[in-house]
C-alpha cells in the first residue's frame, strides 16, 4: 500500500524530508491527483519513506506547527476567528511599531480574564485583502480551545477586546466572526498562511502567535506520533 506522502514523493520527485517545507506546498493545490480532501498525513510514522528520521519540533514550519495545532485540538472543540483589529487600536500599535507582541499579549491577557489563564489559542496576524489583493485593516484568523459548553460566546468577546472592540470604541461593521473548527484539512493552513509572506511595513516578517500551552500540546503530539519506535506505515 503506497502511502499518501510517497504517493506525492513519486508524482512531484521531491524529496520527502523536510515535511516541514513538503507538507502545504500552495502549488499542490491546483493538482486534483492529490487528495487534499483525505487524511491530512500519514501519521502515525516513525521514520520517513527514505529511511531518514522524522524531523524535529524545532524544525517544522509555521504552517506545519498550526496543522498539529489543529489535529491536537480535537482533544477539545476549537472555535476559529476573525476579528479585525479596531482602527484607533491598529494605529496605535503600528506607531509602537510592536503590533505582533502586543497583540499576543492582549489576546492572552484578555480570554485569561474569560475563561481562566493558560487557554490554548493561536492566530495569524494578515493585512490583505482576499477580495481585492489589496493593504486593507490589520485582522487576526486563528482558534482559541473551548473546554466546555457556553465557553465560545466568552471567547470571542474576549478575543474581540483584545482586538480594541470594547465599550466606548466606535462600532465597526462585520469586524468579528467566529464558527466552530469543524473538519481538519490542509486548506485550513493554506488559508491562515496564505499572505504570510506578503510583505506589509505595518508588521514584521513573522506572522504566527501560538500560545505557550498550545505550542507545548501540539509539540507533545508532534513527538508522540513520529516516536522512532513507531511503525513506518499502514502494517498492511
Amino acid at each position: 500500500m503506497v502511502s499518501q506522502a510517497e504517493h506525492l514523493h513519486q508524482v512531484h520527485a521531491e524529496p520527502v524530508e523536510p515535511l516541514s517545507v513538503f507538507y502545504g506546498k500552495p502549488e499542490f493545490d491546483a493538482n486534483p491527483d492529490i487528495p487534499w480532501d483525505a487524511e491530512l498525513t500519514p501519521f502515525p510514522i516513525g521514520i520517513q519513506e527514505n529511511g531518514w528520521p522524522m524531523p524535529k519540533w524545532d524544525d517544522l514550519s509555521q504552517w506545519m506547527k498550526v496543522m498539529m495545532a489543529t489535529m491536537v485540538g480535537h482533544q477539545w472543540d476549537l472555535l476559529t476567528f476573525n476579528i479585525h483589529l479596531h482602527p484607533e487600536l491598529e494605529r496605535g500599535l503600528v506607531a509602537a511599531q510592536s503590533v505582533r507582541p502586543k497583540l499576543a499579549e492582549r489576546v492572552r491577557k484578555h480570554l485569561g480574564r474569560a475563561v481562566g489563564p493558560g487557554r490554548e489559542f493561536f492566530f495569524v496576524i494578515e493585512s490583505y485583502s482576499k477580495e481585492t489583493l489589496a493593504p486593507t485593516i490589520l485582522h487576526i484568523h486563528g482558534a482559541a480551545a473551548v473546554y466546555q459548553s457556553g465557553e465560545a460566546d466568552c471567547i470571542e468577546a474576549a478575543i474581540a477586546a483584545a482586538a480594541g472592540h470594547v465599550r466606548g470604541a466606535s462600532k465597526q461593521p462585520r469586524a468579528v466572526h467566529s464558527k466552530p473548527f469543524t473538519t481538519l484539512r490542509a486548506g485550513y493552513g493554506d488559508y491562515l498562511f496564505k499572505f504570510a509572506k506578503q510583505f506589509d511595513p505595518r508588521l514584521d516578517d513573522r506572522r504566527l502567535v501560538m500560545s505557550q500551552s498550545m505550542t507545548r500540546a501540539a509539540r507533545d503530539l508532534w513527538i508522540d506520533i513520529t516516536r522512532p519506535s513507531l511503525r513506518k506505515h499502514d502494517p498492511r
